[in-house]
């Protein structure tokens, strides 16, 4: 495959992400609806596309973390409902209305700004369960539910909580604790008689751990992506990974078998009859700064070394064990080629990082290919 354009890509499994929300809805049942949580480019594997697939795929909706790429989802066409995580200010309305986009509300002080620069917004109340982000406590949620449903210019669209289920060490006890405190604050609201459409606080590790938790929505990002999490009895999965590829291409191949007069370079241990090639990826585009021992890549289907130290935009490549080696023949540092394959857990031992880590790193920085 070649491109008019930098030659190093990364791949995308759409065919995985519409396994993933399938085997999803089969878990939670046709009465649950999925929100696909699409933050942070979804990532790395691009929220626009998997917004778009998981609106293909009969997702509810897809929650974004930024205003600006919910805009350019829209403007893609891109029509399932979208909730907005907190990054945006109430002076926003005019243009969250025009896109039909729904922002996410955790005080009086939230609802009172929002009301004064909306006229018709449906918005979502986030439920703090002791997470201590945004979010109403559950003694406090009632009030702000009341003061979103008596506004004039805002409508309850519905309320979530995102427990901190996967944020450092896992503590069961705290995050049952925060589970049960956003069903609190649930049961408050509705006991004070106020109608949630929507009722969401399972996120992708909640809905593994925690069925009781299902309610009538759930938003999981990850999951849908292909990125696990431990499972209860009857919640044990196959999830599919949708980051499957990282390929680039030779740009350069030179013998460094007769170096002349000049003095060999001390990070580099030369070899007899060595050659080189360079690849179009470094460390600004993800790769470990430092890299890795017996970090390798396929190329003609064979393991071949990668020689430090990484460059910005540059890697070598050791070709001296396949002096056949051109310009323009494909490297491959995540996928298959000929009989072997480097796979998302041994290149995340590679580079000494969890999977999770590969996926920004990867995704964010290089052109995606999608595979359909």
């Amino acid at each position: 495959m070649m491109h008019a354009q930098r030659p190093t890509w990364c791949e995308i499994d759409l065919s995985a992400i519409r396994h993933n929300l399938a085997t999803l809805g089969d878990m939670v049942g046709p009465k649950v609806g999925v929100f696909v949580c699409v933050k942070g480019d979804a990532s790395g594997c691009g929220d626009i596309e998997v917004a778009r697939t998981a609106e293909q795929a009969g997702a509810a909706g897809a929650a974004f973390g930024n205003l600006d790429r919910a805009m350019a989802a829209r403007q893609a066409g891109v029509r399932l409902p979208i909730l907005l995580y907190p990054t945006c200010l109430p002076d926003t309305a005019p243009a969250l209305e025009a896109h039909n986009l729904m922002p996410t509300l955790s005080t009086l002080e939230d609802v009172a700004a929002w009301s004064s620069h909306a006229k018709s917004l449906k918005v979502f109340l986030k439920l703090d369960g002791g997470g201590f982000r945004a979010g109403a406590l559950p003694h406090h949620a009632p009030a702000v539910a009341r003061a979103i449903a008596d506004s004039n210019t805002l409508e309850l669209a519905g309320a979530y909580g995102h427990p901190m289920a996967s944020y450092g060490p896992v503590d069961p006890v705290y995050t049952d604790a925060q589970v049960n405190s956003c069903i609190d604050a649930l049961k408050r609201i509705e006991a004070a008689g106020i109608d949630v459409p929507v009722r969401m606080v399972s996120s992708s590790a909640i809905i593994l751990s925690h069925p009781d938790a299902d309610l009538n929505a759930v938003d999981p990002g990850r999951l849908a992506i292909g990125q696990s999490f431990p499972a209860v009895p009857g919640r044990e999965r196959v999830w599919r990974h949708a980051l499957v590829g990282l390929r680039s291409h030779l740009v350069m191949v030179k013998s460094l078998d007769d170096i002349g007069d000049v003095m060999p370079a001390p990070f580099l241990p030369r070899r007899p009859g060595m050659k080189i090639g360079l690849v179009p990826y470094g460390w600004s585009d993800g790769y470990p700064r430092k890299i890795p021992e017996n970090a390798t890549a396929l190329l003609h289907g064979r393991r071949v070394r990668l020689l430090g130290p990484t460059h910005s935009e540059l890697l070598r490549v050791d070709l001296t064990d396949v002096p056949e080696a051109a310009i323009g023949d494909e490297v491959v540092f995540l996928g298959r080629q000929g009989n072997d394959e480097i796979g998302l857990e041994e290149l995340a031992v590679q580079w000494k990082v969890g999977v999770s880590d590969l996926y920004g790193a990867i995704g964010k920085s290089v052109r995606r290919h999608y595979l359909r």
